[in-house]
């Protein structure tokens, strides 16, 4: 098996520093595959890496919502396939694992996050991560499998519930958006989708949160009819308190509150898979840039200063 020595890869050495520099390409091991990367996805997430949380350390490359061809793997049968990226590597061994929810394992980790991910030329990745995709699919459609999936699984954890009913999802952003759409796929036909400055008049019998704010979560407090139920999906955006009285109206109103962090590779990835046509995945990309010019991508989403939905950087080529 033929290893690359070098490759070009985005590097981030800490909070406003990333760089594009010649790094040693990944040397797989024996569980692992060899990615050419051909289109990665910017997440919200990768924003708040590179100005304001940072990472878990560093030097790190991110970039955790990929698509590319297996270049090089132990299994030969991979070799050439067309994949995306589950980015979340689970240890297999602790409680939850064992279960099957791999979504929430105790020691986790994960592609661009914890490890380096696809911002570079190639990305090592273990085969159980690897998701095949079709040939219709395009790499940027695959590309956004992941933030796809995410929204499948917040969608899928609205239970008992009269499709006649009014849903609100709070956020307008590709998750949001998709969130939306998901709803109105697992027959949910009144699903409405509102930017998080949105004056409410009526009240509904689920609300989903995807924004990440303190601000956005109490506005779902308030419109979210009593014994009905609240999705939380948006990240947040930084440390927030909840006020008193606030948790005084999650007790009158007897809400059911869940989180939805992640997606389930095993059944959201498979329904994304079946549900492309359906999801118009291509219409949601609304800026293109080639991958040597993702400080540009950055710049430009961290400004604000342009509409957006979903930024894909391209490969080198």
């Amino acid at each position: 098996m033929k290893t690359k020595k070098a490759m070009k890869a985005w590097v981030l050495h800490g909070i406003n520093d990333i760089r594009l520099d010649d790094v040693p390409a990944p040397v797989i091991k024996p569980n692992e595959a060899l990615i050419r990367v051909k289109c990665a996805s910017i997440c919200t997430s990768d924003l708040l890496r590179v100005y304001s949380a940072g990472a878990y350390h560093y030097p790190l490359i991110l970039g955790h919502e990929v698509s590319g061809v297996v270049e090089e793997c132990a299994q030969s049968e991979w070799i050439g396939k067309r994949v995306s990226i589950f980015p979340l590597i689970p240890c297999f061994s602790c409680e939850s694992c064992k279960e099957g929810h791999f979504e929430t394992c105790f020691h986790y980790s994960y592609i661009g996050s914890r490890q380096d991910g696809g911002f570079a030329e190639f990305v090592a990745v273990p085969i159980w991560n690897l998701c095949p995709i079709p040939d219709i699919v395009s790499f940027e459609e695959a590309a956004l499998f992941e933030p796809a999936a995410v929204a499948l699984h917040a969608a899928k954890m609205l239970t008992h519930f009269d499709v006649a009913e009014n849903v609100a999802v709070i956020g307008n952003g590709v998750i949001g958006l998709l969130v939306a759409r998901w709803l109105y796929m697992l027959g949910v036909k009144n699903a409405q989708v509102y930017g998080r400055d949105t004056i409410f008049k009526d009240n509904y019998a689920a609300c989903f949160e995807a924004v990440g704010s303190m601000e956005s979560m109490e506005t779902c407090i308030d419109i979210t009819k009593p014994n009905g139920q609240l999705i939380l999906v948006g990240n947040p955006e930084e440390n927030f308190s909840m006020d008193r009285n606030v948790y005084w109206k999650i007790l009158r109103k007897q809400l059911t509150i869940r989180g939805s962090w992640n997606s389930c590779k095993q059944t959201d990835w498979n329904d994304v898979v079946e549900g492309i046509a359906k999801l118009e995945l291509e219409n949601l990309i609304s800026h293109r840039y080639k991958l040597t010019d993702l400080d540009k991508a950055l710049k430009m989403m961290y400004e604000g200063k342009e509409k957006r939905y979903k930024v894909v950087v391209n490969n080198f080529c």
